[in-house]
């Protein structure tokens, strides 16, 4: 659902799915509504998405499984740059699903918006999409640091570009360490592991079982130089998470470096 770094759309998005009408956003466009018709359309749409497709799809069909729970709280108490692994269309409805009912918001392509039905489906939903115009950029970042200090998380597939069942943790952009250093807030890791499946389940399903596991809090280093935050909250976050990957995981990525 996401891209940090939109002039790489083309070659990152190789994941085909449906194509898309050309979108271009309003001047005063408003990137995260929060009026009240839109708050409770929002509310009735996750519902659903949690009944059907994070429930009876995800769980009782795939057998996803959400580990460390409790870490939920966390989003009672201020709102984070949420971040993950990319490896499922559905994992980032799976994750904002999983959280609700409290609010969460996804940064999205721009270009997501003119998916037939998806488009409007996904923006109901929580989608934000992040503009191409860089004149556009201000009001975007205002709002989502706006949001972050009313304690509401924001979701980045920090890997950009899909990859089904991709084993281990891929490049991240700086889209939502920037996000963070900027607006001053903690980051909270989520990563989808791999279970081997047991028993007649491996006869049934040729992919393996997921698991969404839920790291504790990174606060970004700050240093003088804005770029240096951000490279360094980026490098050990992506540390951390393939860290974490291949140390739980059933399936392991041959590449990873300790």
């Amino acid at each position: 659902m996401d891209n940090n770094n939109n002039n790489n759309n083309k070659n990152l998005h190789d994941y085909h799915t449906i194509d898309a009408k050309p979108v271009e956003l309003e001047n005063d466009y408003v990137f995260f509504r929060r009026s009240f018709f839109f708050k409770i359309t929002s509310i009735v749409v996750v519902f659903l998405i949690k009944v059907f497709i994070y429930f009876i799809y995800g769980k009782l069909i795939l057998g996803l499984r959400v580990k460390n729970k409790k870490r939920k709280k966390l989003l009672k108490k201020e709102g984070f740059i949420l971040v993950s692994n990319h490896i499922h269309p559905l994992d980032a409805i799976w994750l904002g699903a999983m959280i609700f009912p409290k609010k969460v918001f996804v940064t999205m392509l721009q270009t997501n918006l003119g998916l037939p039905f998806v488009g409007k489906f996904l923006r109901i939903a929580g989608g934000v999409p992040i503009p191409l115009k860089r004149e556009q950029m201000p009001n975007f970042l205002n709002e989502l640091k706006n949001e972050l200090n009313q304690n509401i998380s924001i979701l980045v597939m920090v890997e950009a570009a899909i990859k089904p069942y991709h084993i281990g943790i891929r490049k991240f952009f700086n889209g939502a360490f920037r996000f963070a250093v900027n607006s001053e807030v903690r980051i909270l890791p989520f990563v989808y592991i791999y279970r081997k499946r047991k028993g007649l389940f491996k006869f049934i399903f040729k992919k393996p079982r997921l698991e969404l596991h839920i790291l504790e809090p990174y606060e970004p280093v700050i240093y003088d130089k804005k770029s240096d935050s951000i490279k360094k909250s980026k490098d050990d976050v992506h540390y951390i998470m393939s860290n974490y990957f291949n140390q739980y995981s059933d399936l392991k990525d041959p590449d990873y470096k300790a």
